[in-house]
C-alpha cells in the first residue's frame, strides 16, 4: 500500500535519536519494509513550534493526488495537542480516503490512541513492555486480537473459529449479493424481515452489510495493523467468491472512492418531519448506453431520511438536492409571514441563561467524548463518527451564539446575521459551495421537510 509519514520531531534530540527527524524517518522506513508498504514521502514539523506547515502540505499533497494512502504517525499526539484536534485530523484524512495508523503495536488505532493520550496513558515500565511483546508474538502467529468479526469467535489457543449460526448468515449475505444481485440496502432489509439480528441483537444496516462484504477475514486471511497472513484459520467464504464480490462492488461505484464532490448545502440542518431523523445527502451514479452505442454516465444528488437509508424504517420519499436547495434559498432570501424565527436573544434571566448554556456546552463535550469512545470500541465507523460529530458541532455553535447573546453581544450577533443576509442576496452566485454552506448554516437553525412542504426556521 502507498504510505506517507507525518510526525513532529524533537529539534533538541541528537541525530538518530528515536524522537529526532532522522530517527522517526528510520522508524517509518522499517515499518514499511516489515509490512510491504511503499514509502511515498515524509512530512515533518517541529514539536516545539505551533507551526503545522508540513501537515498542511501533507493534506494538499493527498488532495491533489486524488489517491488514498496509509498515513503513519508515531502516535495520535503528533496530530494535535487536544483530543478534538487529533480526532478532527483523523476524520479529515479518512475523508480523503486515507487510513491513519499509529506506529504503536499496543495502540495502532489513532482514535484509541487519542483517548489514551487524553487519559494520560495506561501502563508503564516492565508491564507495558510485557504487553507489547505479548501482542507482537500474537500478531506474528496470526492470533486473534480484540473483538473477532461477526461469524467468528476466538477459540482455544487464540485462533479464530467459525460460529456456525453467524457463519451461515455471512454466507447468505455473500450469496444474496453475488448470486441474487441484491444491493447492501436490500440485503439489510431481507435479513431484518426474516428476524435475523446482529451479534448485539440489533437490526442490520447497509453499513454493517458493506463492512462484512469487504472484510478479508472471511477468506481466512489475518489482516490487521498492516500485517497480512493468508490461510491463518478456517475460511467462511471462498476466495473466488470474495474476489468477485469486490470486483462487483468496485464496478457498482466507479471512481467514488476518490471523488471530490461538492458538499450538500443543507447537511446537518435538514430533518424528516415523518420520523424526526436527520436527512442525509446521497450521491448515486448510473451508467447506460445510448441507441448509438455510446456509454453515458450520470450522477444524481438527493436527500434521504437517515432511518430510511440505514434500516428502511421511514417511508418518506427522497428529494432531489438541487431543487430542494433552491427552494430553501428562496425561502431564506424572501421570508414569508409564516416564516419561523429563533430569537437568539431569548427572554429570561441572564444568569439563568448563562448557566443553561454552559451546562449544555458541558453536556455536548461529554457527548463528543462518548461518540469518540464508541468509535474507539468499534461500535461506530469513522464515517458514522464524522456525521455524529458534525451534529454535535452544529449544536455547539448554536449554544455558543446564544451564550454570546446572553453575555451582552446581541447587537454584534444581529449585525453578523444581517451581514450574511447581504452576502446571500448579493454574492451567492460568486461563492464557492463551502462559502454557500457557511452562509446558510449561519442563517438557518433547522429545516423540517414533509409531504406538505418545508418549514425553515431562521435565526434572528
Amino acid at each position: 500500500m502507498r504510505a506517507l509519514a507525518y510526525f513532529r520531531a524533537d529539534p533538541t534530540a541528537p541525530q538518530g535519536h528515536p524522537t529526532s527527524r532522522v530517527g522517526l524517518g528510520k522508524a517509518f522506513d522499517a515499518y514499511c519494509l516489515a509490512r510491504g508498504h511503499v514509502s511515498q514521502g515524509v512530512f515533518s514539523d517541529i514539536a516545539t513550534s505551533d507551526d503545522w506547515r508540513e501537515y498542511e502540505r501533507l493534506v494538499r499533497h493527498i488532495t491533489s493526488s486524488g489517491l488514498g494512502f496509509l498515513v503513519l504517525v508515531p502516535s495520535a499526539g503528533h496530530l494535535g495537542d487536544s483530543l478534538e484536534l487529533q480526532i478532527s485530523r483523523v476524520l479529515a484524512l479518512d475523508a480523503l480516503s486515507c487510513q491513519v495508523v499509529c506506529d504503536d503495536l499496543e495502540m495502532p488505532d489513532p482514535v484509541q490512541g487519542a483517548l489514551r493520550s487524553e487519559q494520560g496513558g495506561r501502563g508503564s515500565g516492565s508491564r507495558r513492555e510485557a504487553i507489547r511483546e505479548g501482542m507482537k508474538a500474537k500478531a506474528a502467529r496470526g492470533l486473534g486480537l480484540g473483538k473477532p468479526p461477526f461469524g467468528y469467535r476466538i477459540g482455544v489457543g487464540g485462533v479464530l473459529q467459525p460460529v456456525a449460526v453467524e457463519a451461515e448468515v455471512v454466507r447468505s449475505i455473500f450469496d444474496m449479493y453475488l448470486d441474487e444481485g441484491l444491493g447492501v440496502r436490500s440485503i439489510a432489509l431481507a435479513l431484518n424481515q426474516r428476524g435475523v439480528k446482529t451479534r448485539r441483537g440489533r437490526e442490520w444496516s447497509m453499513v454493517t452489510i458493506r463492512d462484512i462484504l469487504r472484510n478479508h477475514s472471511y477468506i481466512g486471511t489475518y489482516h490487521r495493523f498492516g500485517l497480512r497472513i493468508p490461510s491463518s484459520y478456517e475460511a467462511i467464504v471462498g476466495t473466488e467468491d470474495f474476489r468477485l464480490v469486490q470486483e462487483r462492488m468496485r464496478n457498482r461505484s466507479p471512481g467514488r472512492r476518490h471523488a471530490k464532490a461538492d458538499p450538500f448545502l443543507l447537511s446537518g440542518m435538514l430533518y424528516c418531519r415523518a420520523c424526526g431523523q436527520r436527512m442525509l445527502g446521497v450521491t448515486r451514479h448510473q451508467m447506460w448506453r445510448r441507441k448509438d452505442g455510446e456509454r453515458v454516465r450520470g450522477s444524481y444528488r438527493y436527500y434521504q431520511c437517515q432511518s430510511r437509508i440505514n434500516r428502511n424504517r421511514c417511508e418518506y420519499r427522497t428529494r432531489r438536492a438541487p431543487e430542494l436547495e433552491a427552494e430553501v434559498i428562496r425561502l431564506v432570501s424572501w421570508p414569508t409571514d409564516e416564516t419561523v424565527y429563533v430569537d437568539e436573544g431569548a427572554d429570561g434571566s441572564k444568569a439563568k441563561e448563562q448557566v443553561v448554556a454552559r451546562e449544555r456546552l458541558k453536556a455536548l463535550s461529554g457527548r463528543y467524548r462518548e461518540l469518540v469512545q464508541r468509535a474507539g470500541d468499534g461500535m461506530l465507523t469513522l464515517a458514522q463518527l464524522r456525521e455524529a460529530l458534525e451534529g454535535v458541532e452544529a449544536e455547539r455553535s448554536v449554544v455558543n451564539r446564544r451564550l454570546a447573546t446572553v453575555d451582552g453581544n446581541m447587537q454584534q450577533v444581529y449585525a453578523q446575521l444581517e451581514q450574511q443576509r447581504v452576502r446571500l442576496e448579493n454574492e451567492w452566485e460568486q461563492m464557492s459551495p463551502l462559502e454557500q454552506r457557511e452562509v446558510l448554516t449561519s442563517l438557518v437553525s433547522r429545516i423540517n421537510l414533509s409531504d406538505n412542504g418545508l418549514e425553515v426556521i431562521l435565526r434572528g
